[in-house]
């Protein structure tokens, strides 16, 4: 979700945020206001934040289903109320904040005018082209199944790229502050998983769903052994070389990562590297409730930020916003909108004789790729305004 790429003169190695980057007073079309306690150190409060964003309420859903069903993903609805809650809550976090965290894509686009003029190619032209990609993948047979096979290949990427850049905001805002070198050190131990979960993807057919809700998966695969081997090398060698990183930080500067970060690290990390019934316990919760959630999270905040909280209110008072009329508000716009895409749609070519499975599996396929392309331009921390934004 957020770019990494923050110029290291705008965040000194000595751990103080430059003032430019914070003050109100540097872009005038962000009204926000200075704070002489420093940047906020939450995206939106200490419980919210941990339920939501770095992985509270996914592990305590990991914690619970082990505790009352063992190592196995909820089943057994009719006999086991807990198999029923735990259910129930993993589906509704499904339509809460999974789905709806694609549609605030879409607000943030279509936001202000900058955003419009800025983002036009992505919110007409780029939209446009899953037009084709959906008429695929009603009129060729095994398309729709070649898209969703394109996202499970992907989806691992995108979901660290968006650990690692909110792990960056948090770091940022409590002054722990990565040189050039040690944010590349970090960046390649994060996507070194993403490397090897994705080679093991197209390596091993146990680790290719040949089914995915009722859509047929093909299987390109598989890959020679060696490279498993080359990107689990690689892997092992960023880790120690981000633990000792990790390690020269806290003996030279006395600093260590902050929680939230490590948790966002240790999340993401389980989820791909997990295997077997507790990879499928990971991704039955993760999805919801770590990063739709945090996404969801993050874009309400920039949205409260930039447009939603009164003149002259301080970022310290935006859970106050956030749980007032403007959060609501932006919350009941995203979810409403993502049932629109991904239950309205499926049934309405459903009743039109398309097989439900499949269509639901197209719209996640093309939402999913215009997210996963919008996202990479329009949150970049080495943007003054959005790092202005997200930072305070």
């Amino acid at each position: 979700m957020v770019s990494s790429s923050i110029p290291s003169s705008g965040l000194p190695s000595s751990g103080v945020l430059e003032p430019s980057l914070l003050d109100p007073t540097a872009k005038p079309d962000a009204p926000l206001a200075s704070n002489p306690a420093g940047p906020y150190p939450w995206i939106i409060s200490p419980i919210f934040d941990f339920m939501f964003v770095f992985g509270g309420g996914a592990i305590a859903l990991l914690i619970l289903n082990y505790l009352y069903l063992g190592w196995r993903v909820p089943d057994g609805l009719a006999t086991n109320p807990a198999a029923w809650w735990l259910m129930t809550v993993g589906f509704l976090s499904q339509h809460i904040f999974a789905d709806s965290h694609n549609s605030a894509t879409y607000l943030r686009i279509w936001g202000s005018d900058e955003d419009r003029s800025r983002f036009k190619f992505h919110r007409t032209w780029l939209a446009y082209s899953t037009i084709p990609m959906f008429i695929m993948g009603l009129t060729l047979p095994g398309m729709t199944g070649t898209f969703v096979y394109i996202y499970l290949v992907t989806v691992y990427w995108h979901y660290v790229a968006q650990s690692f850049g909110i792990a960056l905001i948090y770091c940022y805002k409590r002054g722990y502050i990565f040189n050039n070198m040690e944010k590349e050190i970090f960046r390649w131990f994060m996507f070194s998983m993403v490397g090897y979960t994705t080679i093991r993807f197209v390596s091993f057919r146990e680790f290719s769903p040949r089914n995915w809700f009722g859509v047929d998966m093909p299987f390109w695969g598989p890959l020679p052994p060696v490279l498993t081997d080359i990107g689990r090398f690689l892997m092992i060698g960023m880790t120690i070389a981000f633990v000792v990183m990790l390690g020269r930080k806290y003996f030279k500067e006395n600093k260590f990562m902050p929680l939230p970060a490590l948790m966002i690290v240790g999340t993401v990390a389980g989820l791909g590297l997990s295997r077997d019934v507790a990879n499928s316990m990971f991704w039955f919760y993760v999805p919801g409730f770590f990063h739709g959630s945090q996404y969801l999270a993050v874009c309400m905040a920039y949205y409260i930020k930039e447009r939603g909280m009164p003149k002259g209110m301080n970022t310290w008072e935006i859970t106050k916003a956030a749980l007032g009329s403007p959060g609501m508000k932006y919350l009941g716009l995203v979810i409403l909108s993502g049932c629109f895409f991904y239950v309205g749609i499926p049934h309405f070519f459903g009743q039109i004789g398309f097989q439900y499975s499949l269509v639901a599996g197209l719209v996640l396929a093309c939402v999913n790729y215009h997210h996963f392309v919008t996202d990479a331009a329009i949150w970049r921390l080495r943007d003054p305004r959005c790092r202005k934004i997200l930072l305070a």
